[in-house]
């Protein structure tokens, strides 16, 4: 049986008792006890600032599956918008937002940007909306 594990340490000095916290789970396929079998690693670049496909829902061959998307810029100007919905062919509503629902926003920064890592049920594509319309790249993993 495969393993994956995901762990997370944060440590602050922000407030006037240091706070530091860690923890980590294993992974399992969706309501067992079955290690996850698969992951996909993907590096794109986009040029636009439409929102656009970044994983499909027909991608993943399973109901469950967990995401990491990194935005490796150390431009703390370059940005991505994170969103569930599909953004093929819906357009905009006539309030002018996106027929999707934003998770997130990861910024570039100093030695690298922002991530993030969540459960998917994968009944919604992901999608990402670039700040701006120079040569971005971002990078993300599917496991499955």
């Amino acid at each position: 049986m495969a393993t994956t594990i995901a762990s997370i340490n944060l440590s602050s000095d922000i407030t006037d008792t240091p706070l530091s916290v860690a923890n980590s789970s294993t992974l399992f396929t969706a309501g067992t006890v079955t290690g996850l079998d698969a992951m996909t690693s993907v590096t794109k670049v986009l040029e636009s600032t439409d929102n656009v496909d970044l994983i499909t829902t027909g991608s993943v061959s399973t109901t469950h599956a967990y995401v990491y998307i990194n935005n490796p810029s150390t431009d703390p100007t370059r940005y991505f918008h994170i969103h569930i919905g599909s953004a093929v062919g819906s357009g905009t509503y006539d309030d002018g937002t996106l027929p999707t629902e934003e998770i997130g926003t990861l910024y570039g920064g100093d030695g690298g940007g922002d991530w993030m890592f969540f459960p998917w049920d994968v009944d919604d594509d992901i999608t990402i909306k670039p700040g701006d319309s120079e040569k971005m790249t971002v990078e993300y993993q599917v496991f499955s």
